[in-house]
């Protein structure tokens, strides 16, 4: 065994004691997806996240030797996190559903704190000095695509990477280097083949023909990264989701089954339910006190607001109603407020129908 093969074994080693399971090494060239991803931003399917379509980040997920000098590889990472449940019917009148991903503590520090044990262990090993530079989920790299380039899968439709027998709820993670490891084959099974699952469940029709997603009809994008006033044609199409979603991933065959396996990201800090009143009863110390560290701090609280407003009016709640009329009178974000006032009309027009019903 060579000397650089016997590191890479250890590499792994390492990886999968800190709770990675998954490994790969691929060359730092651009990824087969590249101008498909071009063609996505161009087609505006980013949405508000204009920071993917900045010139100087294009060019770095073009080459990767913009983000570390003399990088010649890219260790690809993937962690587990605990699957969805496996029935998403809906749930009791009042609560909202949180994407299982945002139930711990924020993976980014975690995981970070992971790689930087990481990184350390290749320095202590390597034999001479190695430039490193580490991501998860932040940087301006095609993850998924270095992923498949090194093996570990195949991006499905959904858009999510899916791992051969263990689906596809994990966290990706990357190390550049100029350590010139030993390459894996990339991933050519197709997985998903004929299966429709995903583009048939999707609430919103979002996810293109193509493996790529219209980002500003997603509901994940919606509930989080969307800014303001959520569109009146997506508004119902929510449903019950507060934060985030997990149908496209829920509903994949390959998900179907998850093996016994070690979540090291430690447990659920927050249920797969929230209850949405309660919310509306947070101020800015109450929303840090109870989301600060989780992913959900992402939304901020008048964007976790304005997503329980439109559930609690798809839901038809009218116990909600002082509610929403309070935080209409105290509220200035022009995102809840509308959500309010939109949720307020379904309510009411819902009670309005009422006598009808009864009569026929």
């Amino acid at each position: 065994m060579s000397a650089l093969l016997e590191l890479k074994e250890k590499i792994k080693t390492e990886a999968f004691r800190l709770g990675f399971n998954h490994l790969g090494v691929t060359k730092a060239k651009p990824v087969p997806n590249y101008p498909q991803f071009l063609n996505w931003i161009e087609e505006g399917n980013h949405g508000t996240m204009t920071y993917l379509a900045r010139e100087d980040t294009l060019q770095k997920r073009r080459n990767p030797e913009l983000i570390l000098e003399g990088c010649n590889r890219i260790i690809s990472l993937a962690m587990p996190y605990r699957p969805a449940q496996k029935s998403l019917t809906p749930g009791p009148e009042g609560f909202g559903r949180v994407s299982t991903y945002a139930r711990t503590e924020d993976y980014h520090e975690q995981i970070w704190q992971k790689l930087d044990e990481l990184e350390a262990y290749v320095r202590n090993n390597a034999g001479s000095p190695v430039n490193l530079r580490s991501y998860v989920d932040t940087g301006p790299i095609l993850e998924r695509g270095f992923a498949v380039a090194a093996g570990l899968g195949q991006i499905g439709k959904n858009t999510c990477l899916i791992v051969p027998g263990t689906g596809s709820y994990f966290y990706l993670a990357e190390i550049l280097t100029d350590l010139p490891l030993p390459v894996d084959p990339p991933y050519t099974r197709d997985l998903c083949k004929t299966c429709q699952r995903c583009l048939e469940a999707c609430p919103t029709s979002c996810i293109l023909p193509n493996h790529t997603l219209d980002a500003r009809r997603c509901i994940s994008y919606l509930t989080i990264e969307h800014k303001g006033v959520i569109p009146a044609d997506q508004k119902s199409l929510i449903g019950e989701w507060v934060f985030g979603c997990d149908i496209c991933q829920s509903v994949c065959p390959h998900n179907a089954w998850t093996p016994e396996q070690a979540y090291s990201l430690g447990e659920d800090r927050l249920p797969e339910m929230l209850d949405l009143l309660s919310l509306f009863e947070l101020d800015e110390t109450g929303f840090k006190l109870h989301f600060g560290g989780t992913p959900i701090e992402r939304a901020e609280r008048t964007g976790l607001l304005r997503n329980a407003a439109l559930v609690l009016g798809n839901q038809r709640m009218q116990a909600a109603l002082p509610t929403l009329q309070k935080t209409l009178a105290e509220e200035t974000d022009e995102g809840l407020l509308d959500a309010c006032r939109w949720a307020i009309r379904q309510i009411e027009s819902s009670q309005a129908k009422e006598p009808d019903e009864v009569q026929n």
